[in-house]
């Protein structure tokens, strides 16, 4: 278990309760910056990005950490954001936390003979839009890092990976990212992990739920019904938002679809088998009238299992069908003191059996995991007990952070990850050279079939037809 320290927070208005070049010159160097850390500090994390997430969430939870030395990465010495007036200046930031050393991009970080050699992790909280670029670089110097020792894998020190959802908001961005994931987990055999911060899949009931299906309890999954409504119009309503409302390069549209309906589909293509892929979606959305950003959509997206169609057990009448709809029109605030719930419904239907899992996110006792199996009658199951409420997005803001970036940290606290569980194209659980393992919630596939899904939606409600998902297999 990580040591907490220390309990600082930058404080925000919005505020709730529930809610992480010579060698003496390089010695001399690493001794001035590093004299004030913590002597127990063993890993390097880069926070990119220092706006309303970071200050709020992802910095003061790794300072109650005293395993953590914190890198902070913003393009601006002073950055803003309307969500939060009154953030912190670099400087700032770095004395709060320790003199952090701060850069003004990744690539000056990277290139700090100091911090650049020895950066264990990195979270990426840009701008959804950067996230391609910036993702693409840790992992080609993750990559450079393993050709300079020559494979050898004893002297390999891997780059680890959280970012913020969504993966990318550009398909064809999605799926280079997906494919130089891909690459970097084969060439490093399995050492350096990505990771999603959708912090819904990293909980305990979501962790059941997926062993469930997994397991076959609810037979093939053959249709999934799903809700999500977020009291957030403050948000997509306010022209000043505009990294949620405006669509930024190949972006057809931005809104509640990029920023919340992402998490739904992130939990159920993790629940899910990982042969599940999105095939055509038809999406119809409403608009606001003041920045033109989707604040409620309904859509129809047919997948197929491709490990059935594999095996010749697949036909047009297989299809699984999802009906997916969410809203940012719940009234409220989800970031007000006390807050207002998230509304989450998902249902996943099997050929043997349902799971369902409904609630609101503010509220433990909303709701609990139910098992359904035909040959129990369908009677109600409780498989986390009777005693395990609702739990999906983690928002807290004080400990030391969401089970996503507990299971991110538990990876960068170790060089010798590689996959537990060889079923599958894509393991879930990792162990580490202590034996103990670290969960992967939301992986670049996971990511991929996401923005794929989200793209062709966005290109439906402008055609007004079903649109075909790029890059299916």
């Amino acid at each position: 278990m990580l040591t907490v320290t220390s309990m600082t927070r930058i404080s925000i208005p919005m505020r709730y309760s529930r809610m992480v070049t010579s060698f003496n010159t390089i010695n001399m160097m690493i001794t001035n910056r590093l004299s004030s850390s913590s002597s127990t500090a063993t890993t390097t994390i880069a926070v990119i990005g220092a706006g309303w997430w970071s200050q709020g969430w992802h910095l003061p939870h790794l300072s109650r950490n005293s395993n953590i030395k914190i890198v902070v990465v913003d393009q601006s010495q002073n950055p803003t954001s309307n969500l939060n007036p009154n953030l912190e200046s670099l400087s700032s930031l770095a004395k709060r936390y320790d003199d952090a050393p701060y850069f003004h991009s990744t690539q000056e970080m990277l290139q700090d003979p100091i911090i650049g050699p020895t950066l264990d992790g990195a979270i990426i909280a840009t701008p959804h839009a950067s996230h391609y670029s910036i993702g693409e670089l840790l992992l080609k110097e993750g990559m450079k890092r393993q050709q300079e020792v020559n494979g050898n894998s004893d002297d390999y020190r891997p780059i680890h990976i959280l970012m913020e959802k969504p993966m990318t908001t550009d398909v064809h961005e999605g799926k280079k990212l997906h494919d130089l994931v891909t690459t970097y987990k084969q060439e490093l055999k399995g050492k350096g992990s990505f990771m999603i911060n959708h912090s819904a899949n990293y909980r305990n009931q979501t962790q059941k739920a997926k062993d469930i299906v997994s397991s076959g309890q609810i037979g093939h999954v053959r249709h999934i019904t799903a809700f999500f409504a977020s009291p957030l119009s403050w948000i997509f309503e306010d022209p000043n938002n505009n990294g949620w409302n405006e669509a930024f390069g190949n972006m057809l549209g931005n809104g509640f679809c990029w920023g919340q309906s992402s998490h739904l589909l992130a939990w159920i293509y993790h629940v899910c088998p990982s042969t599940l892929e999105p095939i055509k979606v038809f999406c119809a959305m409403n608009h606001s009238n003041i920045t033109g950003a989707d604040v409620s959509h309904g859509a129809t997206i047919i997948c197929k299992d491709n490990q059935r169609t594999d095996n010749n057990q697949n036909d047009d009448n297989d299809d699984v069908i999802m009906s997916m709809s969410g809203t940012s029109l719940l009234p409220g605030n989800a970031h007000s003191d006390p807050p207002i719930g998230k509304r989450i419904r998902i249902k996943i239907f099997g050929s043997k059996g349902a799971i369902i899992y409904t609630g609101d996110d503010r509220d433990d006792t909303s709701g609990r995991l139910e098992l359904r199996l035909a040959d129990n009658d369908g009677q109600v199951e409780h498989p986390c007990g009777d005693n395990v409420g609702f739990d999906f997005e983690n928002l807290d803001q004080d400990g030391e952070g969401p089970e996503s970036l507990q299971n991110f940290l538990d990876a960068c606290l170790t060089y010798n990850s590689s996959p537990r569980d060889k079923k599958g194209t894509y393991a879930t659980t990792y162990e580490k050279e202590d034996g103990d393992s670290y969960y992967v919630g939301a992986d670049s596939l996971v990511g991929l079939k996401t923005v794929q899904t989200l793209d062709a939606m966005y290109r439906s409600d402008v055609s007004r037809q079903a649109e075909d998902v790029l890059y299916k297999s």
